[in-house]
């Protein structure tokens, strides 16, 4: 239904229900968004409430049956499933319009997404300050172990080592070389738990053994499992060993917790005989240092991951930012479509008229006098001009538009500024006069239709700010370098504004037009823009008197 076009000006999903509930209209957003669309019925099926429903009435009701059957504008939050399974969420509102009921879906599955990753950043940092506080506990284990010095610098040197990487095997090398010469053992390793026994992963020395595969009795892994240090004879490393020890051999096995969760397993093999109870504290010791650290080292990268997830989400932002003002600079130029076309309509229809005279006339070329032959001359001249200006008008549009130069290049402000007054003629009004006081500024590296964007999001402003107080008005712009920076001031003796409006006029989605006139990201849009170029925008407005925009840019500003 043309009468809902203007939908099309949306940055969000939007379609329209009669009075019987009948859809008659999805704008083109909708259509890209849901483009899996069949019917009405199916649609609706793919929504849910994020929340209990309690009253029976609505117990099998979708989300958008419950809007369509409200008789006053509602809102809401509701999930969608879309083709491929992915979960999107939407915040839904409805209001009614001629006996029509809008209904306006905005994506909100980023903002979502960003919630449940922050979620994620502070459930993380809480582990981390737990194994903060166990690493605080070793600290005062480690002073209550300061008459021990051999004891002392073992845990010392481990210590530093944590403290200087975050590299797990390089800290679990180390310990293994420690406690290796504390023991006085010929072999030492760290093994994780794998299927029924433990797989060696890093060794005191480079040898053969890594990757190994052990079995070990049933009572050894009983005794792992109360966390029990174990010390024992043995003539084989372990149950799956193809060959013996020729002399007699300790195997001391320490299990390494964090709490409940089995990290992994020291076995050490000396030749001498070693008093475990007299080592027991030591090791117990490093068992503990090593557990923070391992689930430190493990936190630390899943911090990592979630730092690169919410880099490539903060790229991913920029793009959709950048998409947003493309889109805005769009419904600008659907705007001035309209003035465009008076613009070129009525030099069309001088060229019709003046063909069809110069076709009659050229019908007997034997009748053509002199005076008609100056007339005819004449009338060619008009059509010369006629064609001019439209070649101007759509060079104009062209030049504004430049899509294709997203690059910062140097540009005349000056005459950039006039362009965008030539493409708003319509907008001033017979009653809006527009005084320009340009300074004599040099080219200034910019992105020349971003820039472009903000002339006319402040210009259109200020010309409905003067229609709105309906007295007519002036328009002032002036330009000026201002310790190296570019000025631009753009000030109109319109309506101006209050405090709370002047408070909230660079919030995303806020206006002050009426609905399907404004979007509410003009402004935003333009503070992004000159915040890109590294400058900065302000205003000074007084209600019934009038607003003032200053732009400022660095000159040369590297992008």
């Amino acid at each position: 239904m043309k009468q809902f076009d203007f939908l099309n000006n949306y940055a969000d999903a939007v379609c329209v229900f009669s009075q019987n509930n009948e859809l008659v209209f999805r704008n083109n957003i909708f259509k890209i968004t849901f483009s899996s669309f069949k019917n009405v019925e199916r649609f609706k099926k793919r929504f849910n409430f994020n929340w209990c429903i309690l009253s029976s009435d609505y117990i099998n009701l979708t989300p958008i049956d419950v809007v369509l059957n409200s008789k006053e504008n509602f809102h809401t939050i509701a999930s969608y499933q879309n083709a491929d399974g992915q979960n999107l969420y939407f915040y839904i509102y409805s209001y009614f319009q001629d006996g029509f009921k809008i209904i306006v879906l905005k994506d909100i599955t980023s903002d979502n997404a960003l919630s449940t990753l922050n979620k994620a950043y502070l459930d993380l940092k809480d582990k981390y300050e737990e194994i903060n506080d166990a690493t605080n506990k070793f600290s005062k284990l480690q002073e209550h172990a300061q008459t021990q010095v051999l004891k002392m610098g073992i845990i010392n040197r481990i210590s530093l080592v944590i403290r200087e990487t975050n590299d797990i095997e390089t800290i679990l090398t180390s310990a293994l070389s420690e406690i290796n010469d504390l023991l006085g053992s010929f072999k030492t390793y760290f093994s994780v738990k794998e299927k029924m026994g433990f797989k060696i992963k890093y060794t005191h020395k480079e040898n053969n053994d890594k990757n190994l595969y052990c079995e070990y009795e049933n009572e050894v892994i009983e005794t792992i499992s109360k966390k029990e240090i174990i010390a024992s004879p043995c003539r084989k490393e372990c149950i799956n060993a193809d060959s013996f020890f020729n002399y007699g051999v300790t195997r001391i096995i320490i299990p390494i917790y964090n709490k409940n969760e089995l990290l992994g397993i020291i076995v050490t093999f000396t030749k001498q005989r070693v008093s475990v109870e007299e080592n027991r504290e030591i090791l117990q010791s490093i068992a503990v240092q090593l557990a923070s650290s391992i689930i430190q080292a493990g936190l630390i990268q899943q911090l990592n991951k979630k730092n690169k997830k919410l880099e490539k989400t903060l790229t991913v932002l920029k793009e959709t930012q950048l998409q947003l003002i493309n889109t805005e600079k769009m419904a600008s130029v659907g705007q001035l479509v309209s003035g465009v076309a008076h613009e070129i309509n009525t030099p069309l229809a001088s060229i019709n008229s003046n063909s069809s005279m110069i076709s009659r006339l050229l019908k007997d070329k034997e009748l053509l006098s002199k005076e008609q032959i100056d007339i005819v001359s004449e009338l060619n001249s008009i059509d010369i001009e006629a064609v001019q200006r439209i070649s101007n008008i759509v060079k104009s549009l062209k030049r504004f538009v430049r899509l294709d130069e997203a690059q910062f290049q140097e540009a005349d402000i000056n005459s950039e500024l006039d362009l965008t007054l030539k493409l708003m003629a319509h907008e001033i009004k017979s009653n809006i006069q527009v005084e320009k006081n340009y300074g004599d500024i040099p080219l200034v590296l910019c992105s020349v239709n971003m820039l472009n964007q903000v002339f006319m999001n402040l210009l259109v402003n200020a010309c409905h700010s003067i229609v709105e107080k309906g007295l007519g008005g002036i328009i002032k712009i002036s330009t000026c370098i201002e310790q190296s920076n570019l000025i631009v001031k753009i000030s109109d003796n319109g309506v101006g504004m209050d405090i709370d409006t002047q408070n909230k006029i660079f919030n995303v989605g806020f206006t002050t037009k009426k609905k399907g006139i404004g979007t509410g990201l003009g402004l935003s849009i333009s503070k992004k823009i000159i915040e890109l170029h590294k400058g900065s925008i302000s205003f000074v407005s007084e209600k019934n008197l009038g607003t003032e925009f200053i732009v400022s840019i660095p000159l040369n500003v590297k992008n």
